[in-house]
């Protein structure tokens, strides 16, 4: 249905963004200071995991920064109309990689020293420690490139100075990530399995572990929408 002369179409895309903007700011602050104020509770103490988990809402607060200022900027918006715009919309979507990566890896690191205070076994430390260190790797490189790629590095216009690796890059740190998250949400299961409790309390502590699976559902989502954006004309594969 066309629009009426003399009336404008209302951007109901951003809209959407600011609210899931407030949404998630809500939720992450209001949830990070119950942790905190539960924790100064019960064991009258702060730990590791607390700190990268408020890291994490420090990080989370820059995205959100980072959004807003692209909300201003042309994000969301079909067509940039001003050079203004064409310039720092690409910053703005970098620096949203940027700190988004960095966000990611506290809160994963958070979880996994939480459940190394839990399960104390050699091999569940060992494997903890592993996917720290993957999920750290990962979470530079997913800075760095977009860092170069949209920044430092790449004074064209079309920000296609790394061809195929703006690409491939994400494409191999987002499947890395998410094989990551699989390890982590079920790590605990295999001592779960074996604690002395009846069947039904044993498979309900499992099932509350295995809830952090379904965020696992937004990488399949991001990965069909780079599969879907891939400049297949534009690009020779070798």
């Amino acid at each position: 249905m066309n629009a009426q002369p003399g009336l404008t179409m209302h951007n109901y895309k951003q809209d959407a963004l600011f609210a899931a903007i407030v949404v998630g700011f809500a939720t992450s602050s209001l949830s990070t200071g119950f942790r905190f104020l539960a924790r100064r509770r019960t064991v009258k103490v702060w730990r590791r995991d607390d700190w990268f988990m408020f890291a994490g809402l420090i990080w989370s607060w820059a995205v959100i920064a980072a959004i807003l200022h692209g909300l201003t900027v042309g994000l969301g918006e079909e067509t940039l109309t001003t050079d203004h715009d064409k310039l720092w919309l690409p910053r703005t979507n970098a620096a949203m990689l940027m700190f988004q990566n960095w966000g990611v890896f506290c809160v994963k690191a958070s979880i996994l020293f939480f459940n190394m205070s839990l399960f104390k076994g050699r091999i569940s430390t060992k494997l903890a420690w592993t996917v720290f260190a993957l999920t750290l790797i990962n979470s530079f490189t997913g800075f760095f490139i977009a860092f170069l790629q949209e920044i430092a590095a790449c004074p064209r216009a079309d920000k296609q100075c790394f061809g195929e690796s703006k690409f491939v890059v994400p494409l191999t740190t987002g499947i890395i990530s998410t094989l990551c998250d699989i390890v982590i949400y079920i790590m605990p299961i295999p001592i779960l399995a074996r604690l002395g409790v009846d069947r039904r309390t044993k498979l309900g502590l499992c099932c509350v572990f295995l809830l952090g699976l379904l965020c696992i559902a937004t990488s399949f989502a991001r990965w069909a929408a780079m599969f879907q954006n891939h400049p297949k004309d534009d690009v020779a594969m070798r």
